[in-house]
């Protein structure tokens, strides 16, 4: 089987235009050998262009997103959810909270800005526009203030084309919610609002605003914010319940220790390339990078034209060619909408205005954003570019296909000194039994010190739901042919993300095996023990007893979809969450409220698991589909979408004996989980309290999805 090797890492810190567009480029035309890592604390990134319609009630919050996960899949990248701290150029390593250092031969910097509430008292006290995502969040509760009554005065300060349009929009959507009487204050430091914009443009926003009842304050420079006031430099005081703060922002922080050369207001300093003046591996993009020659002001319409040449010249970098100059634009389209649906453009000096300028703004913008979403379907690259610099010789299987001895002591050296010997030592205690078991996972996460964790806890999983403790666990890794380096740093995630997860579990992981091979691939190979009076078993339901699922169910059908790049970020960040929660306390809850049979819920899907338990007692169950706990997105993806996973027919087909009913959660029955939850029985009388006791211990979606009956047979119910 073919496969690409892989010879260099692009690191991509923050998902802004700029890099966005970078991933639809590396996906459209990929660069063999090249692996890319994307990183953002979130899963979406919002389009700025459209965040004053959203205000204002044109656009839903989902319209206005760009859905990270899906783009990173079709590009062929890596997707790590964490907040960075630090970059070390030097070192060429980036540091993320609670995890192993990652390390690139190329990074790009495109992280956008924080507000900057250095005016004594807007700390807590005011809206920031920036970042738009906590804009989103503290909008919630404002819209909730002013339904309330509790809003009489709403102040914006700031009166650029950012804060004036954010003015007519939430006047706008106010409007439209009937709220009683509120007083509308705009504030400008200078002389007029709209600098820089043509004087027909900034007497047409004028008129707009005396129109709608939002007095403008010029020369109103605020030097602090008090309780329900701004107070001027001057002494001036306008009262305010409510105040938004569309000034200009300031750059991360974390920036300042970086040891890359900075401007006087601490952006990264770049040159015509998009590269650090003092770092060349190190590009930096959008709000966060400052062009030393050619400054621009912080708009997102320079960022989106950033996206192509940083694409080319980091192309032009892998293979050792300068890079080429870019040259922002002097002059671009302007398109500030009025809150309704219409709005000005501008440009040259000469300007336009009506409902047809907001429907061409519109069409702009929703075209930009169908970029993301409308992804095509591309072949797989035949080996070349970077993959030219392997020869055959490298990907010989003869020896066994194993990871070097060398590279692989110097990983488990950070972790401790493994052991010497050829195989490990475990002590059975008095009185036990041992427990074995194995699993065996190809990639399906992109993240791979989170895929590490998500296998470790499958893998536990067979020991608990016997009722035993794990004790041991051997290591079973494939990773993809690659050089050293990206070999090395593969493997330090991997057994970063195996020790974390079984160091909460007190599991001791004890050796294992690595070998190189066509794609990445993990698994483990566990052992138990437990006391031969207290295992629990598939056998042992009884008529009466209750049945408890303790995870929601879905993680089939949403990974099936996530390779097709239709599934929304946040669902697939709240499945690899679940999926990462061990059973080990659930087990320890089901046992203190007396279970008497229990599985866990993994490759067969529900109906295979309970099947295997029904045929193992003797009885049957009765599920009530109302009650299943499903993860956000998996009904969607398979009653709408009609994606399913690959074992999907097969589970039904094995259930035959399952009669259909119409009802949204019947296909999630067959859907085949990994890391799912333990599916138990227990006496009637303990089934509220043991329900609770899981919620209170963070199983959220554990409930009673049925009863045991004498019937030896899986029946469903539902409502009518």
């Amino acid at each position: 089987m073919e496969t690409t090797p892989i010879a260099r890492e692009l690191i991509l810190i923050g998902g802004g235009h700029s890099h966005v567009i970078l991933l639809r480029r590396l996906g459209m035309k990929p660069v063999p050998g090249l692996q890319v890592t994307l990183i953002s604390p979130d899963t979406r990134t919002p389009y700025s262009g459209m965040l004053p319609g959203m205000v204002a009630g044109h656009y839903t919050e989902d319209e206005i997103h760009i859905d990270l996960l899906p783009l990173v899949r079709f590009a062929g990248a890596r997707f790590i959810q964490a907040r960075v701290l630090s970059v070390d150029p030097e070192a060429r390593t980036v540091r993320c909270a609670g995890r192993p250092d990652l390390r690139y031969d190329i990074v790009s910097i495109d992280i956008g800005i924080t507000p900057a509430l250095d005016v004594p008292g807007a700390g807590g006290r005011v809206i920031a526009v920036k970042p738009i995502d906590e804009l989103l969040e503290k909008w919630q509760g404002f819209v909730q203030r002013v339904s309330q009554g509790r809003v009489s005065t709403v102040g914006f300060v700031g009166a650029g084309a950012g804060g004036v349009e954010l003015a007519l929009a939430v006047h706008h959507r106010v409007s439209k919610m009937g709220a009683g009487p509120i007083g509308w204050h705009l504030v400008s430091d200078g002389d007029d609002i709209l600098p820089g914009y043509p004087g027909r443009v900034r007497e047409r926003f004028r008129a707009i605003c005396a129109a709608r009842g939002i007095e403008v304050h010029n020369g109103f420079r605020v030097a602090s914010v008090a309780d329900g006031r701004l107070v001027s430099e001057t002494g001036a005081q306008i009262a305010v319940d409510e105040t938004f703060w569309v000034t200009s922002a300031a750059p991360q922080p974390w920036l300042r220790d970086t040891g890359l050369r900075l401007d006087d207001q601490g952006y990264i300093a770049v040159g015509p390339t998009l590269q650090s003046v003092s770092h060349p591996h190190v590009f930096a993009v959008g709000d966060t990078a400052s062009m030393v020659d050619d400054p621009r002001p912080k708009a997102g319409v320079y960022a989106v034209r950033q996206g192509p040449p940083l694409d080319r010249n980091i192309r032009r970098l892998l293979q050792d060619l300068p890079p080429r100059p870019f040259h922002p634009q002097q002059e671009f389209l302007s398109l500030v909408s009025t809150g309704d649906r219409s709005a000005v453009a501008s440009r040259n000096g000469r300007s336009l205005s009506g409902p047809w300028v907001w429907r061409w703004k519109d069409w702009i913008d929703r075209r930009f954003m169908a970029r993301f979403s409308d992804l095509p379907t591309m072949r797989a690259p035949a080996r070349k570019g970077l993959a030219a610099e392997f020869d055959e010789q490298m990907q010989c299987g003869g020896c066994g296909s194993k990871v070097s001895a060398e590279l692989l002591a110097q990983v488990l050296d950070e972790f401790g000194p493994p052991s010497r010997d050829d195989a490990a030592e475990f002590r059975v205690p008095p009185g036990r039994i041992m427990l074995h078991t194995v699993d065996y996972f190809r990639n399906f996460v992109s993240d791979p010190y989170v895929f590490a964790r998500i296998g470790v806890t499958h893998a536990l999983s067979d020991i608990y739901a016997m009722g035993g403790d794990a004790a041991t666990a051997l290591a079973i890794i494939t990773v993809p042919y690659g050089k050293p380096p990206v070999t090395q740093s593969l493997l330090r995630q991997l057994i970063a993300g195996t020790r974390d997860q079984l160091a909460e579990d007190g599991v001791q992981l004890v050796g294992g095996h690595t070998s190189e091979g066509v794609e990445l691939a993990i698994g483990f190979a566990v052992n138990g023990i437990v006391e031969e009076a207290r295992i629990i078993r598939k056998a042992g339901m009884a008529p009466g007893q209750a049945l408890i699922l303790t995870k929601a169910l879905g993680t089939g059908a949403l990974f099936a979809a996530d390779m097709q790049h239709r599934a929304r970020g946040r669902w697939i960040a709240r499945a690899e969450e679940m999926m990462q929660r061990s059973n080990r306390e659930a087990m320890d809850i089901l046992k203190h409220h007396h279970v008497l049979a229990a599985t866990d819920v993994t490759g067969f899907g529900l109906a295979g698991h309970l099947q295997e338990m029904i045929d193992a007692s003797g009885c049957g169950a009765e599920i009530d589909l109302d009650t299943l706990p499903v993860l956000e997105g998996a009904g969607a993806v398979i009653n709408q979408m009609r994606i399913t996973s690959t074992l999907h027919e097969s589970n039904r087909s094995a259930a035959a004996g399952v009669e259909p009913v119409p009802h949204p959660a019947f296909e999630l029955l067959f859907d085949p989980q990994t890391a799912g939850g333990l599916l138990a029985a227990v006496p009637a009388s303990q089934v509220d309290l043991c329900v609770a006791a899981l919620r209170a211990a963070g199983y959220a979606d554990a409930c009673r999805i049925g009863e045991v009956i004498a019937s030896p047979m899986l029946t469903l119910r539902h409502q009518a």
